[in-house]
Parts: structure tokens; sequence; C-alpha cells
């Protein structure tokens, strides 16, 4: 009898290795090639899905484009900052208790993802910027303090939530190429400047923050795997689920759902069992090729995030408390 599950080593031996399990129907072994196959596949996948609704935001969204222009300015803005890139998974929790007493440092740029705001918003921190990606409409930001906050914008984003925001906005196109990208990003205008996509918004948060030429980059909530919990508190996603939940059919109950759907693969690191989707585990593997080029020191938070063999793994204290050395080391 055939086993149903094969095991996949995805870091070297001689380090503590993450390793998948996942079902034979799934997803033969993923050499490099393969990966940027799947890289492809996803992208063409989700442009197939929304190109409609591609060009019908983008045609909403040039009156702001034109208003504010693209993303050079913030990329000199954030160029030798410490900057934090938080996503909205539920680790995020460990570190809101921390980064809420060193927020206001000049050396530190937050930049959140689009639904990890609200949740920031509520435990009493404002992120310098907040990124977007997202075509449909749903409310990321409905909240006053918006306008102490800068969006970047993907060109093509909802145009309901570029109308809604109150603060300022820099947009960007992505890093693809062909047919019908091209005559997509003609339209929006090549001086934007483009992000790499990477499938998921915390992925073109930090390549965006990689191509700044920061001191450090920190990364908390950019799980990109689950095991009770798939986002953090206050997202959007779990308040509705709060609203429509009932004694028959709980909030967890939902959750749960979300999960079973959304388990393609096995993670496993020491001893701890994660479960990941196929988004989640192409972003895993490009982020992981990404910062196995980059120079910048990169610390991660994220539960179980990326491998520790291409990013520090660190508690937020850990991380945070490098300031208060240096400031020690100033008055000395």
């Amino acid at each position: 009898m055939s086993l149903p599950w094969f095991i996949i080593m995805l870091d070297t031996p001689c380090y503590r290795g993450d390793y998948m399990v996942m079902h034979k129907d799934t997803l033969r072994f993923m050499n490099s090639h393969d990966a940027h196959t799947l890289y492809r596949k996803l992208n063409e996948g989700m442009l197939e899905e929304r190109l409609r609704a591609f060009q019908i935001n983008l045609k909403k969204n040039l009156p702001y484009i034109q208003k504010y222009g693209g993303i050079a300015p913030v990329v000199a803005s954030l160029r030798g900052k410490n900057i934090c890139v938080l996503g909205a998974g539920p680790s995020l929790e460990r570190t809101i208790g921390t980064l809420r007493n060193y927020q206001h440092r000049r050396e530190l740029a937050i930049i959140a993802v689009d639904m990890a705001l609200i949740p920031l918003l509520l435990r009493g921190i404002v992120p310098a910027y907040v990124i977007s990606c997202e075509t449909t409409p749903l409310n990321y930001f409905d909240a006053p303090e918006s306008v102490r906050i800068h969006l970047l914008a993907f060109s093509c984003m909802a145009s309901i939530n570029v109308r809604r925001w109150q603060g300022p906005i820099s947009f960007f196109n992505w890093m693809i190429g062909g047919v019908p990208y091209d005559e997509l990003w003609e339209n929006a205008g090549r001086g934007l400047g483009s992000i790499a996509t990477g499938n998921i918004v915390t992925t073109q948060a930090l390549s965006l923050a990689l191509g700044c030429a920061p001191e450090s980059v920190f990364i908390a909530g950019n799980d990109l795997a689950f095991d009770r919990v798939y986002y953090t508190p206050g997202t959007v996603v779990y308040r509705a689920r709060m609203r429509t939940s009932n004694r028959f059919f709980p909030m967890e109950s939902a959750d749960w759902e979300t999960m079973r759907k959304c388990r393609d693969y096995e993670l496993h690191r020491e001893g701890r069992r994660y479960y990941t989707s196929h988004q989640f585990y192409a972003a895993k593997t490009w982020l992981e090729e990404l910062l196995s080029k980059t120079k910048v020191p990169v610390f991660d938070s994220s539960e179980p995030g990326i491998s520790g063999k291409y990013a520090a793994k660190v508690s937020p204290e850990a991380y945070f408390s490098r300031f208060e050395r240096r400031s020690q080391r100033r008055k000395k």
C-alpha cells in the first residue's frame, strides 16, 4: 500500500530543519525550477481571476495617481532606518506590547499590511505606513487615524479604499512583465516604481523595505503557516466572524473551517506542527530566496515565519533592546 504523504527537506541537514509533509495529490517535489513555475502559475491564476477588477480599479484610481505620484519619496525617507514590517498573523500579538513603547523612535519606521492596521490602531500603535494590494472592497481602513498614516497603494487596488483614505498616498506597480501587465503599468505610469510581489502583501512590504537600504529589517506577524488561529484578533475577517457567529456555528468553528481548507502542507519545526497553503508556501520559498541574497540584517519574530537559516529568529524584546543599548552608549 502506498503512503499518502511525502517528506521534503527544506533546510540543510546541518541546520535545525523545517520539513514539509504534503499530500501526494497536492504537489510534486519542488526544485528551484519548479518553485519559479509555482510563482508564475500563482501570478497567472491571480491575474485571470482579477484582471477585470485590475482594469476597473486602475481607471478609477488614475486621478489619485496623478495627484499623489509614486514611491520614490518613500524609498528616500526609509533609507538608513530600522524598518518593522508587520503582518496580520496571530504571532503579531506578542509584538504589540513592546512595539507600543518604541514606535515613536526616530530610527524606526513601521510598515503594516492592510489587514493588520485596525488591530494595531485598537492597541495604540499608529504605523508610519500601511501597504495594500487588495483589489476587493474589503474595508480595511475605517479609522480616523488614517490621516496620520501614509498609504502605499498598488495601482490596481480597490478604488473604494483609495477614496476612503484620508492621509497621503504613494502608488506602485508590480515587478511583473508581459501581456497584459505591460499595458496596465503603461496606463498607471512607469514612473510610479515597481515592487516584486511574492504573492502576498507582506512579501511586497519586505521587498520594498529591503530595497530602501535600511539599517535593519524586523518582521512580525508574517507567520506563513498556522496552528490554532489564522489571523490576529481585530482584523476585518475576525470581526466579520464575530458578527455572524452563533451558538450553532461559533467563531472558532469558522476559523477551523478556513484552516481546514488551507491545509495543503504540514510544516514541522522544532517539534511543533503547523499547516500552510499553496500561497503561503510559495511566499515562504520566494522570500527565503530573496533573503539569501541580501546583506541587510533581517530579524524575524513570526511563528513559524521564515526559516532561521535566512533571518535571525528573535523575540520582539530582544530586537528592540538594541536601541536601549545604543542610547546608553551615547549617554556615556
